[in-house]
């Protein structure tokens, strides 16, 4: 039978009617209790946990299935971030790999870690080097200088005895670290062969010191004393028996003060500099602030920082003031937060309000003023901060007082961070973040979560986000 087409149209539309009805009581369906919506805190957590998981498998295959270069570069990131991985893995490779570059890499990630993995091959090796690259050797001397490991000593030393000289270098920083009483002894007759170039005897001065074998002191204090010697031998030879500590030492270098070449000066400074309770060294290291050449200034005020020779207070505020050397004020200015005095925080205060003085200048008057560490200091920096917020000339100001107060933990940072944070400029809000993350605010999270669950992509979201997942 043929339908008429009226019919065959009233069908149609009664089935699309139909279809529509199903299509909106689907839509009116409600979502399974239990379903994980992409905005839930355990969504997030699975989240964050596989992305954790991802990098970790990226970084297993990495080791497993990369190129050496790959490696190399996953190493170099670790090392910059001061985060040390796969340790054990790593040790395998180093055993197999034939790759030089991707072996010394190694080496260098075992030094930075300080871990003694390692220490039986690099002791190996060094007993024995002559078929190893000398690169390589060198590393593995690092590595047990700066793990001072004393069973590579005895290696060390035989190879200056029988004159392996491709190999002073490494062997002299070993004994440095890690040689004994004999070993300094060694090195002080060592000093006398003929074919040390000048470069090398001042290396043996050098080590001789951080020795600080006294059985060797007659011995030095005869080199100092030779005018016909090399100027820098002397120098490192004054440093040397300062080193020591021996009371006799100050006499000596008082004497050698009188020198008319400044590099011996400052170098008689830095000797007597481990005497800072005797009279005579403390009087030397203050007028070593008023001598005529600028290195003699700055190793006293080297001193003074590291003692906080507060007798020497006036003579800093002084240099800090009038010395002609933009270095030497500088150095002034840090050494006039450490001794605290007063009239000297109060010049720097003053400093960094001054309209006509650069911003350099406040930079290292503020870093100064946050070591001192007084609440009024401190607010002198951060008001300084809010100028530079205010003004977009003053952007290098702002983000190095930023770094200021991102290398230092103090809680009376935490409106200042807001206030980066706030700020449009895309570099002071990622220095805001630093500020963060380094002191933790409480009052300042919500802010960072902000930034972090922006709408908009951003190298601030991003960082934002790895500061929160690291809390």
């Amino acid at each position: 039978m043929k339908c008429s087409k009226s019919a065959a149209i009233a069908f149609l539309l009664m089935g699309f009617i139909g279809l529509s009805l199903h299509a909106k009581e689907t839509s009116l369906v409600p979502e399974p209790r239990g379903v994980l919506t992409s905005n839930s805190p355990e969504d997030k957590k699975i989240e964050k946990k596989e992305t954790q998981e991802s990098e970790r498998e990226k970084e297993v295959n990495t080791l497993n299935y990369g190129l050496d270069t790959e490696i190399i570069t996953m190493l170099e990131e670790f090392m910059a971030n001061k985060t040390f991985y796969y340790l054990d893995e790593l040790e395998g490779i180093l055993e197999r790999t034939r790759s030089v570059a991707l072996r010394e890499k190694i080496i260098a990630y075992f030094t930075a870690a300080e871990d003694g993995r390692i220490e039986d091959y690099a002791l190996e090796i060094i007993e024995d080097p002559f078929d190893t690259r000398n690169s390589t050797v060198d590393l593995l001397f690092k590595y047990v200088s700066k793990l001072k490991i004393e069973d590579a000593g005895p290696f060390a030393r035989k190879l200056l005895e029988d004159e392996y000289m491709e190999y002073f270098d490494g062997a002299l920083e070993a004994i440095a670290e890690v040689g004994t009483a004999e070993d300094a002894q060694f090195l002080a007759e060592f000093i006398n062969r003929e074919d040390l170039s000048v470069a090398q005897q001042q290396s043996v001065m050098k080590a001789l010191g951080r020795l600080k074998a006294v059985e060797t002191w007659d011995a030095l204090v005869e080199i100092a004393q030779n005018e016909d010697k090399n100027t820098f031998v002397r120098m490192y030879a004054s440093e040397a028996i300062g080193a020591m500590e021996k009371s006799e030492s100050v006499e000596v270098l008082a004497s050698l003060f009188e020198s008319s070449d400044p590099n011996l000066r400052a170098s008689v400074i830095k000797g007597v500099s481990n005497f800072p309770s005797d009279d005579t060294a403390r009087a030397l290291i203050i007028e070593g602030i008023k001598d005529s050449h600028y290195k003699v200034r700055l190793e006293s005020i080297a001193a003074v920082k590291t003692h906080s020779i507060k007798d020497a207070a006036a003579h800093i505020v002084f240099r800090a003031k009038n010395d002609p050397e933009t270095a030497v004020k500088y150095a002034c200015y840090e050494a006039l937060g450490i001794l605290g005095d007063q009239e000297g925080i109060s010049y720097l205060q003053d400093l960094i309000k001054e309209k006509y003085v650069g911003d350099s200048i406040k930079v290292k008057a503020s870093e100064a003023l946050l070591a001192y560490g007084s609440s009024s200091a401190t607010e002198s920096v951060i008001a300084l901060a809010r100028e530079s917020l205010a003004d977009k000339k003053k952007l290098h100001l702002r983000y190095a007082l930023g770094k200021l107060f991102a290398s230092t933990e103090n809680s009376d940072f935490a409106d200042i961070c807001r206030e980066y944070l706030a700020s449009t400029d895309v570099a002071t809000v990622g220095t805001g973040l630093d500020i963060y993350e380094r002191n933790r605010f409480s009052s300042v999270r919500q802010a960072v979560e902000d930034i972090a669950n922006a709408e908009k992509n951003s190298s601030n979201k991003t960082k934002a986000k790895k500061i929160l997942d690291r809390d």
